[in-house]
């Protein structure tokens, strides 16, 4: 293999594995986001006082 498409593949390889790597945050953001909405959620749905809501 050439030294040229080599380089194309090694990019390439890097863009791709850098593209997961944003992935992986922005659903590690998003989960964040769903975690505390659920946080929120069952603070609702919690009965006050000790009360059945």
């Amino acid at each position: 293999m050439n030294v040229d498409a080599q380089a194309l593949i090694n990019k390439m390889t890097s863009n791709y594995a850098q593209a997961i790597a944003v992935k992986d945050q922005q659903l590690a953001m998003a989960q964040v986001q769903i975690d505390q909405l659920n946080a929120q959620l069952a603070e609702k749905e919690a009965p006050e006082n000790g009360k059945n809501a």
